[in-house]
């Protein structure tokens, strides 16, 4: 007969079970049913918490509103079903609940639950917190389970999904690490809400010479760390810009390595995030040690410097040459042929210098280019230790040489076929003072001449070694003529002065 008057309330469940006539389940109808089933149901139905319970030894589903919403579309079929028929999809978990709860009187809990449920007509993933609890007779023998549900589905996918964006997260900065690393960018992070609060990446860290536990310094040993003479100007600028409107800061600035006490140059480029009110919220920003370049900046200004002043000089010498040999020559003819040759050896002297390291050129390679364009070279002795001479005294010497080779092939030993030119220098030391001394000295030639007018190559040693001590003479012997040179060694290396040689 329906409509008893037990259970009180339960919702939905509840009048169900109000509406039973007894022939849904073995036990019959529901005011019948034993006491310790009754109260133990009663207390199921009242709850807001889903819960569920396995009655006897066939585990008969008896549950409440909240675990109906669990069960899906299952419900309302499978009240008063038995467990493993209610639920065939997780047969494995039953057994083991029955086993070990209902034979056993252990009770089980289980957090986050993996489970693949049917429960609205698909398979279906779940996530289930749940705990298991015997229901004792007066015996002290199990009569039931009571399991407290709780489905955790939807937060076990919001933590995955959190987890994801997690992993991906990290992946994202380990690439950026990597791209730091790689492209040698220290990445900063500064919170400007209150005060300066930092933190740094690990390539920052090697950039600044910094230990990792440096990760969060503070703004003052960032302000420590700038070079003292630029110390006031970077940290003022800093401020100005935060406390400023400009969302985009830059600047380059030197700092004093910690792990070395190396001077280095920062590039710093960031930008800052504000608020409404133009409030500075945070900076985003990345250092780049540009060290190299400032020094591959300032190596260029001085060939630029380096290269002017080499053309101010080479057109000086230009003049000299023109000067000079207008003044000597005897006729347009020979003055033009004159300047050619003399331009002609400042030309190869110029070669020299450009395959030459730093400007400069090696002695043996100025005799060669001379010697070996004036005629035979198998007529030439040259020898001499590994000397390398300055630009300017490179010019010099090259148009000497050239001078003393032209003059030999039309008046002195190179004018006929048995003459011969031996060409040499050395290094002594005279009063603690290196000094350079070259020799040329013709033999098999022709009698020679004394001119009747100083020579343009001792003309040119004084212009070229002013006030540094330097001399030349010339011979005129029987077997030819011999030329020396004597200068300071310091003259022939650094003797690219402001002089004008003309």
């Amino acid at each position: 007969m329906a409509g008893g008057s037990w259970p009180v309330g339960g919702g939905e469940v509840g009048a169900m079970l109000r509406a039973w006539s007894g022939a849904e389940t073995p036990l019959g109808p529901p005011p019948q049913w034993p006491e310790r089933l009754k109260s133990t149901l009663q207390l199921v139905l009242a709850s807001p918490t889903p819960m569920v319970m396995f009655w006897g030894e066939s585990g008969l589903l008896l549950y409440n509103d909240a675990y109906a919403v669990i069960a899906g579309a299952k419900h309302p079929a499978i009240l008063g079903c038995n467990l493993l028929d209610a639920w065939p999809e997780v047969t494995d978990l039953h057994d083991e609940v029955m086993r070990t709860v209902f034979a056993g009187g252990s009770p089980l809990s289980y957090r986050d639950l993996p489970l693949v449920l049917h429960r609205n007509g698909v398979a279906e993933d779940v996530w289930l917190n749940v705990d298991y609890s015997p229901i004792f007779g007066d015996s002290g023998v199990a009569l039931g389970v009571l399991a407290v549900v709780t489905e955790t589905t939807a937060l076990v996918g919001a933590q995955r999904e959190r987890d994801a964006a997690e992993q991906a997260l990290r992946r994202r900065e380990q690439q950026l690490a990597q791209v730091q690393k790689i492209g040698k960018v220290g990445g900063l992070e500064v919170d400007l809400r209150d005060g300066f609060r930092n933190r740094r990446s690990p390539e920052y860290l090697l950039i600044h010479g910094l230990p990792p536990e440096a990760e969060h310094e503070s703004h003052e040993d960032w302000v420590r760390r700038i070079h003292p003479q630029e110390r006031s100007m970077v940290e003022s600028h800093f401020r100005e810009t935060v406390l400023g409107t400009a969302r985009d800061y830059q600047i380059e600035y030197r700092i004093v390595r910690p792990s070395d006490g190396a001077v280095r140059w920062i590039s710093a480029l960031a930008q800052i995030e504000r608020d409404e009110s133009g409030r500075a919220l945070r900076l985003i920003g990345a250092h780049l040690d540009i060290t190299e370049r400032k020094e591959a900046e300032a190596q260029q200004r001085l060939l630029m410097q380096e290269l002017a002043h080499r053309v101010k000089n080479t057109l000086a010498m230009i003049q000299a040459i023109a000067s000079q040999t207008l003044r000597g020559a005897t006729s347009l003819e020979a003055a033009n042929e004159t300047f050619s040759a003399r331009l002609a050896a400042l030309s190869r002297a110029h070669d020299l210098l450009v395959a030459g390291q730093r400007a400069n050129a090696p002695m043996a390679g100025i005799a060669e280019s001379v010697v070996g364009l004036q005629g035979d070279a198998q007529r030439f002795t040259i020898g001499g230790p590994d000397l390398v001479v300055g630009p300017r005294p490179a010019l010099a010497l090259t148009l000497v040489l050239h001078e003393l080779a032209t003059n030999a092939v039309k008046y002195g030993a190179l004018s006929n076929q048995t003459g011969r030119v031996a060409l040499s220098w050395r290094v002594d030391e005279i009063e603690g003072v290196s000094h350079f001394r070259l020799r040329w000295q013709e033999s098999g030639g022709p009698p020679v001449v004394a001119p009747s007018r100083r020579g343009f190559g001792s003309r040119l040693i004084e212009r070229t070694f002013p006030s540094q001590g330097a001399r030349s003479e010339s011979a005129f012997l029987s077997t030819g003529l011999v030329f020396t040179l004597d200068a300071p060694l310091d003259a022939l290396k650094d003797g690219d002065g402001e002089n004008d040689p003309g």
